[in-house]
Order: C-alpha cells, then structure tokens, then sequence
C-alpha cells in the first residue's frame, strides 16, 4: 500500500497521539527543524521511537532540515484579518506580535532591503498574501490583501521574485544534524534541493543510518529541472508543492509536478508527494471535492507515498484525517511494480 507521512507538531506531539497515527497506518513521522529547537526534536523523536514500539510497527523519523530559507521571526500566530498594517524589520530581531501595528523581524535582513513599495508578499506557502506600501532604510510596511492567520516562523517571497530558498547545504542544517547525531532519526530531508552536491554533506554526515537516510525535497524550478541527477543521489525524493508553487507559479506548478513523478518512476526512485492532500478537514466535515479526486489520481498514478503536513500538526482531528487518508490508500492505491518502496 502506498505509504503514509505525518507531520509531527501541536496536534499530534503527544506519545499516545503519535502510537494512534501508526495503529491507523502511518509508516513514517516527519519533524520540521524550523519550527522546534534541537532539545524539542530529540524529545519528539524519543517520543516516537517509544510510540512505534507500543505501535509494534517500525516507522521512518524523518528530520526535515530548514534550509537556506527567508522566514519571519514570529514564535506567535498573527491574525492578519486583526490588523491594518505590520511592519517588517530587515534584522532579525524577536517579533512584537502585539499592539496596532506589530513588527516582524526576517532570519535573512539582506532580503528585506531589496523590498520596494508594491511589491506583494505570498506569507507561507502563498495562503495569505500582503503588499508593501511603504518603505525605510531599517524596515518596510505591509497591509495584509487575505485575512488568514500567520503561523510561527512562515516563510515569505515576493510575488515573481524567484526562489526564496538555496539547496546548498546551510551551516546552521549541518551543526544541527552534529548535534542531533545520538537522536533516533532514521534520516533526514535536505531542502529545496537542486543537484547531486546539495545532497553530499547531510549523506556523509547521516547516509549510514538506514535505508531512507538521504530525503531530497525537490520544491524549486530549478531542482524540478534536475529532478533526475538529484533523484539518482538520494534513497528518495519528496515533491514539495508549497514552495514549488511560489516558485514555478500557478500555471507552470501542474506539469512540473507530474514531471517530477514520471522521472522519479522512470529511475525506479520512491517519491512521496506532500502537504494540503486533504486541508479541507479543516473547515469542513466532508473533504474538498477537489482534494478527493485529486489525491485519487495521486493514488492511481502508483506514488509511493502521501504527506500530510497542517493536517496533523494543526489539524482539528488528525486521527480521523489520517483514517481516511488510509482508507483511500487500500481503496485506489496501485502498486508501482518494480519500484523500491518506501518503509510503511
């Protein structure tokens, strides 16, 4: 059956939470390293180490490293439907989420001094957006164009400004995967990466400790071009659809999506596809009519794997999204002969 992921975050970072999610058929946990600090995500994977074993399946711990990437600098979620305008300071100081017009520091202030007034910012994965209307020497201001909610640490682009992030190997994703050695991960993701040398340092620091050591997320036009060199350099690949989005736009994002599955078969490369699968769940009691036919066509076309993201770290009812999620699985699930398959 086509592999299920889960997201580990609020909903789901609990150890009873997590031995349901694999009874129900999750065969791997994903930790995002840019939202937790290095003692949380030991104690998250120790948590699901104990959790698999009272499970009595063996599940992946798969540490998905932050990447070179632009984010604010929020720890709070900001109502942006609350606000007139908020301000965006090119260091990267704490954020003040409070009072009428909050400040937002950037983990990149080189980034934020190439903004200029009309510039439109896509917050997160391109579900909220906001435009620039004035500009300083220290920092900008925006007024919010979508009244969603800005969760910690989002990453943020400018509308057509190109790639937000860098495959090459961080220092800070590096001394991270040093001090997180001893920690019960079964691998790691690389971010948006786009050739065999991004992927070299995190596979000679973590490539010997199992099969699924080495996860090239490809999220970028770029490293969807060289899907085919990265593929052959990692044990699999994860189609990351938030920043490929932002990055190819909404009318390129569909074929280099389905390009980025056919190669990855054609190499006989697992290859997961993640987030939003079933975001409907959310606000509503029945999925999206869309989600369902879409992740049904997903699930047909042989993937080898499924990642839910907000569906489980933010989710209203992670349990019942991942029951469903399995559910279709067994359903319309095909196997793809041939193709190595990843552990779940």
């Amino acid at each position: 059956m086509t592999a299920l992921l889960a997201t580990v975050g609020p909903a789901t970072g609990d150890r009873a939470t997590m031995t349901a999610l694999i009874r129900l058929g999750v065969g791997g946990l994903r930790f995002s390293a840019s939202k937790f600090g290095p003692a949380q995500l030991a104690a998250q994977a120790a948590d699901a180490l104990a959790a698999s074993r009272a499970a009595g399946r063996p599940v992946e711990l798969l540490l998905d490293l932050p990447g070179v990437k632009t984010r604010f600098t929020n720890t709070r979620p900001l109502d942006l439907a609350a606000v007139r305008r908020f301000r965006v300071v090119h260091g990267a100081r704490p954020a003040r989420e409070g009072g009428e017009v909050p400040e937002l520091g950037l983990s990149a202030p080189q980034w934020g001094r190439r903004l200029a007034r009309g510039d439109v910012l896509l917050l997160g994965d391109g579900e909220d957006a906001a435009r620039v209307v004035s500009v300083a020497a220290d920092h900008c201001v925006a007024e919010p164009l979508t009244g969603g909610v800005l969760g910690p640490r989002k990453g943020v682009c400018v509308q057509g400004g190109g790639p937000r992030g860098s495959g090459a190997a961080a220092p800070a994703d590096l001394a991270l995967l040093e001090r997180l050695a001893h920690a019960p991960f079964t691998g790691a993701v690389v971010s948006f990466a786009e050739s065999a040398a991004d992927l070299a340092p995190v596979r000679a620091a973590w490539g010997g400790r199992g099969a699924n050591a080495v996860v090239a997320k490809v999220e970028t036009v770029a490293g969807a071009a060289a899907v085919a060199e990265v593929a052959r350099a990692a044990d699999s690949v994860l189609l990351g659809r938030g920043d490929l989005l932002l990055d190819a736009g909404a009318v390129e994002f569909p074929g280099l999506c389905a390009h980025v599955v056919r190669e990855c078969a054609r190499l006989s490369v697992p290859v997961v596809v993640g987030t939003q699968l079933l975001a409907g769940l959310e606000n509503s009691w029945l999925p999206h009519r869309s989600e369902l036919a879409h992740l049904c066509e997903l699930l047909e076309s042989g993937v080898d794997g499924l990642l839910l993201a907000t569906e489980t770290t933010i989710g209203a009812d992670p349990l019942r999204t991942v029951s469903l999620l399995a559910e279709l699985a067994r359903r319309y699930g095909t196997p793809a002969a041939g193709r190595r398959q990843v552990r779940g």
